[in-house]
């Protein structure tokens, strides 16, 4: 990776930085360009380097002084976690040739736990490259934590967000991520109710193509989820047009949410965790399976890969519990209908 990368936003604002001089230069078209700051006057540059070396590449062990470090220097670090994001999402073919690289991962995570809204758009054009590449280079990050970042860094605007989901060039997975991002935004409060409800109408009537995917079951379950009966209607049509995947989700399901009612439904969620933000980079990736596996760690030389088995670490760790939590959840719903009953 580059030792000096320059960023800029759709503002014009830009921001340099070289990790040689350990300088950086931030500059809008209000501000003088060319004055140079230091990243950190108590953080030496052997100190950062070594913190961004534990980082960069997986080992098989888990980096939690390194993360330690690099929280406890925020300020110093975040220039270099957008740098490694801002880079990569232009490059993806290259970086799905370093497997062992796991910086961008540890940058996402990093950059929504300090909810840092410059990580944004980055973060929304890294997953907006066509095709599978984004799911390719980051696991199950997409599936798993994707929504949760994404509420993190977006500051409320979620335009961004909603190009992504409309997005039909790219990974349905990523798309569904996005849904779930604004049920999080509405349950933490920082954007109202009703402005989704209006926005999935929309999605139900004219601004999400009608041919099968996962994304149509996401858009029925995240819209359950808000109790809506304004959206009933437009939701069996969708069970109608064979649209929704049944087996995750089916008309009951939905009835049970509206007949929970808004508040009781929206509390449920959250205590969930999977509706929350990223508070804690350390809780939410020390568990992962492949700091844990054995054999992984024995196999450092390729671990997105063991034996013939084509995972990341990331869906090591995720591969299991997901083939039994949707049989699981499912059959509790059902038992507490059987209990209502």
């Amino acid at each position: 990776m580059s030792d000096k990368w320059t960023l800029q936003d759709g503002e014009n604002n830009r921001l340099s930085i070289d990790l040689n001089n350990l300088n950086y230069t931030f500059a809008n078209p209000g501000q003088d360009a060319g004055k140079s700051t230091k990243i950190s006057q108590k953080l030496g540059i052997m100190e950062l380097t070594e913190i961004i070396a534990e980082l960069e590449n997986y080992t098989g062990a888990f980096p939690r002084l390194a993360l330690e470090r690099a929280i406890a220097e925020q300020a110093a670090i975040t220039p270099i976690l957008l740098a490694t994001v801002s880079e990569w999402k232009s490059q993806l073919e290259e970086l799905l040739e370093r497997p062992n690289y796991f910086l961008h991962i540890y940058a996402m995570y990093l950059l929504a736990q300090f909810k840092e809204p410059q990580a944004y758009l980055p973060i929304v054009e890294f997953f907006s490259v066509p095709g599978e590449m984004a799911m390719d280079v980051t696991g199950d990050l997409a599936t798993e934590d994707l929504g949760r970042i994404l509420a993190s860094v977006c500051d409320g605007n979620i335009e961004p967000i909603q190009q992504l989901i409309e997005n039909r060039q790219i990974n349905e997975y990523v798309r569904s991520s996005a849904l779930r991002s604004l049920i999080i935004l509405v349950i933490q409060g920082t954007i109202d109710r009703e402005v989704v409800i209006r926005y999935f109408e929309e999605l139900f009537s004219t601004r999400l193509e009608r041919e099968y995917s996962f994304v149509w079951t996401k858009l029925v379950t995240e819209s359950a989820a808000l109790a809506p009966s304004q959206l009933k209607q437009q939701i069996d049509r969708a069970f109608d047009a064979d649209l929704v995947e049944e087996f995750f989700f089916d008309r009951e399901d939905v009835d049970d949410y509206i007949n929970l009612g808004q508040e009781a439904s929206l509390n449920e969620l959250r205590d969930r965790k999977h509706y929350g933000l990223i508070q804690d980079t350390i809780s939410e990736m020390e568990w992962w399976n492949c700091f844990e596996n054995k054999k992984l760690k024995e196999s450092t030389n390729n671990p997105f890969g063991i034996g013939d088995l084509n995972l990341s670490p990331q869906k090591i760790a995720m591969s299991t519990k997901k083939k039994t939590q949707g049989k699981m959840q499912k059959e509790a719903r059902r038992k507490n209908r059987s209990k209502k009953k």
